[in-house]
């Protein structure tokens, strides 16, 4: 799949999800079930589906970055949030009665006792932990003039302008 920087999104999951979410890459990897021209991918909740269809006209089928802030983060957290994983957005599903209809292993086997709350399931490819923490406050919503508040916390998904930030 092309990927494009033309806008990126800045969402929050809990930790235990993400580091559980390379588990299921890794699952992925080990099974015969991922088809061979087809990377892992891992599936995340949200209740944001009007979003998740405004990314969808938006990125003409190409993966979109997708910056992730580390929610409920076990240790010490700056002052400041930080994003402090990435992976690029590939797509999303509707629920079905809350729950993911796909197939389990693209899920995070921590989200296996989760309530079936969720509207839609993004799904995203690369999911990996960043080198070097992101400021939020160094990232700007898509369209604004302005960075992010140094202390915001994204309690949903927000679109962001890709950031020129290196790695």
């Amino acid at each position: 799949m092309q990927k494009t920087k033309a806008f990126a999104i800045l969402v929050s999951v809990p930790e235990m999800h993400l580091i559980s979410g390379l588990e299921a890459i890794a699952a992925q990897l080990d099974s015969e079930d991922l088809p061979p021209d087809q990377l892992p991918k891992v599936a995340f909740g949200s209740m944001d589906f009007e979003l998740f269809g405004e990314v969808e006209k938006l990125r003409g089928g190409k993966a979109i970055e997708v910056f992730i802030h580390a929610a409920d983060a076990k240790g010490d957290q700056p002052l400041n949030p930080e994003v402090t994983w990435r992976g690029w957005y590939v797509g999303y599903v509707a629920s079905r009665r809350g729950r993911y209809p796909g197939k389990s292993i693209y899920r995070p086997p921590s989200t296996a006792t989760d309530p079936p709350t969720w509207a839609v399931f993004w799904e995203a490819q690369e999911l990996e932990q960043l080198k070097k923490p992101i400021p939020i406050g160094h990232l700007r919503g898509k369209g604004k003039k302005t960075s992010l508040q140094a202390r915001f916390i994204p309690e949903s998904p927000v679109l962001i302008e890709y950031p020129a930030i290196r790695q």
